[in-house]
């Protein structure tokens, strides 16, 4: 089971969903339905999607009748539920132009279970493990605008898109993205989010602390290479006597010891001297190799 269906069917578990909610969610769910001439559907190929509104239509609409059909379609199931007769659910919900302040109250609940029945019929959320993104596409794209309203309002930062004619409400930063499975019951899996953020982030430290070893690495590679060439180079060319006893004791030590640290070579001389010392020695093979070569 994918991320998003294990979003859903925890989502679908209305047994603990207050009473008063149960109005909020059903409306949300017919809000991202779909349209048949002048009755709302809920289609979906989850059962235990259609099992959650079958159960809030019987607290919402006690005296109306629920109709769900199956159809069998490529080896898989297609379930349809409608409201009879049509009008109750008009009466209720209003006609879906807008969305009805009556029924989603402006506190937390109450949004939170209108965004729930949105998401449960028309939303998606990627596995963290790939990317962070979530989307919500509406059958009905002329009540994207509203819906796109509603959640900025509630402070989470969505943005619009139009695909293939349709419109898409998308996000695809984790914070806004575990703030919005927080808000409509999720909260399990938007703590899976942001462990996996921290996972993420632990790895990407760690790759980033070995690729800069890996490159200190390589240039400390590169300049022992360079300066045992200059080395050989004036030892083949103006011979170990041109150099100065100390150059001369620090070119041989150097080529002697290739692998060996600038610490660790600091160690190997009869007289202590500093690592910038060191350091101002091998700069000044190197400038000698260079003098050398120009002359050569």
């Amino acid at each position: 089971m994918s991320f998003s269906s294990e979003i859903k069917q925890e989502l679908c578990d209305v047994r603990d969903l207050p009473q008063s909610d149960a109005p909020a969610m059903l409306y949300g769910m017919f809000f991202a339905g779909k349209t048949r001439g002048k009755k709302q559907l809920l289609q979906t190929e989850n059962l235990w999607l259609i099992t959650a509104a079958q159960t809030l239509c019987k607290t919402v609409f006690p005296n109306a009748r629920v109709e769900t059909k199956r159809l069998v379609k490529n080896g898989g199931s297609l379930y349809t539920l409608e409201i009879k007769p049509s009008d109750v659910l008009r009466e209720k919900f209003g006609d879906f132009s807008v969305i009805n302040s009556d029924i989603v109250s402006g506190n937390d609940s109450g949004g939170g279970a209108f965004l729930r029945g949105i998401f449960v019929i028309c939303g998606y959320v990627t596995d963290p493990k790939k990317e962070y993104h979530l989307e919500i596409v509406l059958p009905e794209s002329d009540r994207a605008e509203a819906l796109m309203d509603f959640i900025n309002e509630h402070g989470m930062t969505v943005k619009s898109t139009v695909r293939q004619k349709t419109t898409v409400l998308y996000a695809k930063t984790s914070e806004i993205i575990e703030d919005f499975l927080t808000y409509i019951g999720a909260g399990a899996h938007s703590l899976e989010i942001m462990r996996v953020k921290i996972e993420k982030d632990i790895r990407n430290r760690a790759n980033r602390s070995v690729n800069c070893d890996s490159a200190n690495l390589d240039k400390t590679v590169a300049a022992s290479e360079k300066i045992r060439r200059d080395i050989e180079f004036i030892f083949n060319t103006a011979g170990e006597n041109s150099l100065s006893p100390e150059l001369r004791e620090t070119a041989r030590l150097r080529l002697e010891n290739p692998e060996s640290s600038l610490s660790e070579l600091c160690g190997m001389f009869n007289a202590p001297i500093s690592r910038s010392g060191l350091n101002h020695r091998l700069k000044k093979l190197a400038q000698i190799a260079e003098e050398l070569r120009k002359t050569n």
